[in-house]
Parts: C-alpha cells; sequence; structure tokens
C-alpha cells in the first residue's frame, strides 16, 4: 500500500526513515513534519501500528510508503516491518523514528557521516536526545576524541544504521512487543561487535509520556503512561535481567527503581484497580522468548 500515489525508485545512495504510527488523531505537526523530510530527499516509510483499519489521518499522510502491521510485535514489530520494505526498496542508511520525535529534516543528512567517514567500522549512530516535556538531556554519554559521544543505549527514534549491517544486527524482539525494546537491541548489539554513537549535532526532540498528575512523581522523573505499559515494563524487566549481554549495573539500577515504582503506581495515579492486575500480570507473566 503506498501514500500519495508516489513511490520513489530504489537509489543505492537512499537513506529511508521507518515511523510506526498508533492511536485515534496524529500529533498536530506531523503532516508537515514529513511533508520536509520527503523535499529533503529522504524514502519514507510508514507503518500503521493501528489494530483494524487504518484511521483516516494515517492514510492521508505524505510518505513512499504506508503498510499495514495491525500493531503485531507493537513497536518492535512495526519497526521490523519497516525496515524490510526499506531494505526492499534499497536503502543504504535506514533511520528509527517515532511519530512523537523530531529532527531537522536538514540535520537527518549528520546521521549518516561516521559510516562515510569510516566505512568499516562497525558501529550505530543517534542523535542527542532532548526531553521536551523536563526541558533537559535525556540519558548519559561519554565524550570521544572522534568527535561522537560514546554511549551504552540509544532509543529507537533517531537510531541509524547500515542496510549492510542489517543481517548481524538482527530484528527487535516482537516478543517484547514495546518496553526495553531498544536496550535488548543496543545490548546485543555491543556484544556482537559495534559501537555505540550519539552524534552532538543532531538533535531528537522527544516527548517520553504524558505528565504525571502527582507533583512527587513529577520530582522524582515520573511520567504518566496506561496500565498496559506498566505490565510491559515489569514483564519484559524480568526478561532483561536474564540475558547475559545485559550489564550487571544496569540490571541493578533497573531492578531498585522497580521496587518502588509500583508503589507509585498504586499511590499516586487514577487507574489503581487496573495498575494492581497490571502489576501482578507484570510479575507472573510467563517470559517472552529467546532473542
Amino acid at each position: 500500500m503506498t501514500g500519495s500515489g508516489w513511490v520513489p525508485q530504489a537509489d543505492p545512495t537512499s537513506h529511508a526513515l521507518v515511523v510506526p504510527l498508533f492511536g485515534d488523531l496524529p500529533p498536530p505537526d506531523l503532516a508537515n513534519y514529513l511533508q520536509h523530510l520527503l523535499a529533503a530527499g529522504l524514502v519514507l516509510v510508514l507503518v500503521d501500528n493501528n489494530p483494524g483499519e487504518p484511521p483516516e489521518w494515517v492514510e492521508s499522510l505524505p510518505c513512499s510508503q504506508l503498510l499495514l502491521n495491525a500493531n503485531r510485535g507493537g513497536i518492535a514489530g512495526g519497526l521490523n516491518r519497516g525496515i524490510d520494505r526499506a531494505l526492499q526498496m534499497g536503502a543504504t542508511w535506514i533511520t528509527l523514528m517515532d511519530q512523537d520525535s523530531r529532527i531537522p529534516a536538514d540535520q537527518m543528512v549528520w546521521l549518516r557521516e561516521p559510516f562515510e567517514g569510516e566505512p568499516k567500522r562497525r558501529q550505530v549512530v543517534g542523535p542527542r536526545i532532548w526531553d521536551s516535556q523536563r526541558q533537559m538531556r535525556h540519558g548519559r554519554s561519554n565524550p570521544s576524541v572522534n568527535g561522537l559521544d560514546a554511549t551504552r543505549l540509544l532509543i529507537s527514534s533517531g537510531t541509524t544504521f547500515r542496510s549492510v549491517d542489517w543481517p548481524e544486527l538482527g530484528y527487535l524482539h516482537d516478543d517484547l512487543f514495546i518496553d526495553f525494546v531498544d536496550h535488548a537491541w543496543c545490548f546485543r548489539a555491543q556484544a556482537r561487535g559495534y559501537s555505540l554513537w550519539q552524534h552532538p549535532e543532531v538533535l531528537l526532540k522527544q516527548q517520553f509520556g504524558s505528565v504525571h498528575p502527582n507533583r512527587l512523581c513529577r520530582l522524582l522523573g515520573l511520567q504518566l503512561y496506561s496500565p498496559d505499559r506498566h505490565y510491559y515494563v515489569l514483564r519484559n524487566l524480568r526478561w532483561l535481567c536474564l540475558q547475559p549481554y545485559v550489564p550487571l549495573d544496569l540490571k541493578i539500577k533497573e531492578i531498585v527503581k522497580m521496587l518502588i515504582k509500583p508503589w507509585l503506581w498504586l499511590l499516586c495515579e487514577p487507574q489503581r484497580p487496573a495498575n494492581l492486575r497490571a502489576i501482578f500480570r507484570g510479575v507472573f507473566a510467563r517470559l517472552p522468548g529467546p532473542y
């Protein structure tokens, strides 16, 4: 299925963006942003991840290709289907994006610079992340002599890699569905010999969840998510802690946070019965399969 009736020819130097879509309403500036990306010469693969028929707003968006995924495998599945199509279209570089993420169109090409400068290096590149809600940089990184910031973890949005590396980097884990998908993929990539970098001159603005209604939770840095997300974060953290390639310090950090967060979900969030059910499900659910 194509969007706007335009499908670019395969180009050996093409740069494709994969953007999963979800929800009843689009972000207000999404169509305009996508049009800027197309005008910059980028190949735009949109993946409708809504269950059932795609909403009208999805079908009206400008793009190179529109795929229907029906939320199979959640965000991981949507990205995987989009990557498959980008590869079929002959993309040399692929960047993953979120419908709420924004990187200026003219900065997208900068994400390719590390690959062009050192074509034999095994690497994955992403942008600096700016938390639009808290107005601060998201995550940590270490300065590097090569002009990039070394990091252990890239969020999915902005992650850029070469198509020739995809067979070894491998798919995102569909069974995780959403939470910790980027953690699993990044740490496995590093175990396979890939370096992760943030390009300090490329800025991605991202909204993480909704503003939490409780002042204490806001001070602690929590955002408001649905009970379903609480379920996935608990279940997937149990799975993540069993993986040998995940650093021990990160496992300990996340476990400590999860000893506190469920109590805040129950005491400080509006959907208390649903949150309680989500916590029990997350603690006792069968774990995802091997990855």
